[in-house]
């Protein structure tokens, strides 16, 4: 069985009960019907389709702005340093609030802030909300 993987697609309900009707991005069309076209139309396919991705803000009253706000808060507390404080917090969130990891070099790490998307990063802002009430830190909402 043959994986495809579709951006992000509107999806409709087919007309014959069971089907639905999947509109593949324009550039994609030509390229999944030659492989259903070589593999015959008996074949079956597994298609997965990716959901929507809207990346974090950033820039001045932005997500990342918020999140690095509180960081910097933190880090005047404790005296640690921004790297620091940004992976605690991360860490603290994937234990506590399902923040999102990825394999790096065969280890589970926390996501990178420049992959996160607006629903992740705010799920990474409450988390530094929760990381700084546990320790006790003031934060600044500016």
């Amino acid at each position: 069985m043959k994986e495809i993987t579709i951006p992000a697609a509107p999806i409709h309900l087919g007309k014959v009960a069971g089907n639905i009707l999947i509109t593949p991005p324009y550039p994609l069309r030509e390229s999944i019907f030659n492989m259903v076209d070589k593999a015959g139309w008996d074949y079956k396919f597994r298609i997965r389709i990716a959901t929507q991705w809207t990346p974090r803000t950033t820039g001045w009253k932005s997500q990342n702005h918020h999140f690095r706000g509180h960081c910097r808060s933190i880090l005047e507390q404790s005296g640690n340093t921004m790297t620091a404080v940004a992976r605690a917090i991360k860490e603290f969130a994937v234990e506590n609030w399902g923040y999102p990891e990825v394999e790096e070099f065969g280890k589970m790490q926390p996501k990178s802030e420049a992959d996160l998307s607006t629903t992740e990063e705010a799920l990474l802002i409450e988390a530094a909300h929760h990381f700084a009430a546990e320790w006790n830190y003031d934060l600044v909402e500016e």
